[in-house]
């Protein structure tokens, strides 16, 4: 009971005008008094209750947005600086694009060709490729033969030939891209078991679920996040936002 009372009067501090307040806080309200003269007020003003919902969720984003940077914080280092995690672009760029990322992806296909012109462009990026496949048994085929291509020094080749790809992928285009792009195949399909990409796949996946990555692609920027695709300028804003020292 008492609980409840000091709860109401919580709540009419915050939405009762110092008027309001003063009929009951002086005059000794019960709780079903307390409760009528809230319901009246907020059924009289109920602009109120939109005011206090985004106000919550506002604080939420703002919480929330905390606890992702402390996560980008601690897990910087995995997400950015991984040896074994191929990077296109230039390794000792000043800025650092992660993108999270499956090969039967349309929605990272569409993004692809955007930010490898962005990259080229600029020449000071390195843009780091984080295999993340959740799209079937060849989405997992497509993560190997790439890991397996940059053993011979053929990464980008491998990943814009299966980015570039129209429609599903099915192992036999990844023979086909394998061959066409000049690897030695023999050490091709042996490089595809290799135990240690398994375990590279299983620490990306890892990694993306401290962040709640459910969906691909995911984008991290400096302290940015994009749960899927990139929209509009976000990619150009948070680059020069980085250099110029001025992201939120």
């Amino acid at each position: 009971m008492v609980r409840k009372l000091s709860t109401l009067l919580v709540a009419a501090a915050i939405v009762l005008p110092s008027a309001a307040q003063a009929k009951f806080f002086n005059f000794g309200l019960d709780e079903a008094q307390v409760k009528d003269v809230v319901k009246e007020y907020l059924l009289n003003n109920p602009e109120i209750v939109k005011e206090a919902m985004d106000n919550y969720n506002i604080r939420q984003q703002e919480l929330e947005k905390k606890k992702q940077i402390a996560k980008l914080k601690t897990n910087r280092r995995a997400l950015e600086r991984d040896p074994a995690t191929p990077v296109i672009g230039n390794p000792d760029g000043d800025i650092t694009i992660v993108e999270f990322f499956d090969y039967n992806c349309g929605y990272c296909k569409m993004m692809f060709p955007k930010v490898l012109e962005y990259v080229e462009n600029d020449g000071n990026i390195r843009w780091v490729l984080k295999d993340m496949p959740s799209l079937g048994a060849t989405s997992q085929s497509a993560a190997l033969a790439g890991l397996a291509a940059a053993k011979q020094d053929k990464y980008f080749e491998m990943h814009q030939a299966l980015m570039t790809h129209k429609g599903g992928l099915t192992d036999e285009d990844i023979k086909k891209y394998a061959k066409e792009i000049g690897l030695n195949m023999k050490q091709f399909e042996a490089d595809m078991k290799d135990p240690e990409f398994e375990k590279q796949l299983n620490a990306n996946h890892a990694l993306a679920q401290k962040f709640g990555f459910r969906g691909i692609p995911n984008f991290i920027i400096g302290d940015f996040i994009s749960n899927g695709a990139m929209m509009g300028d976000e990619l150009d804003e948070n680059v020069t936002a980085i250099r110029e020292g001025t992201q939120k």
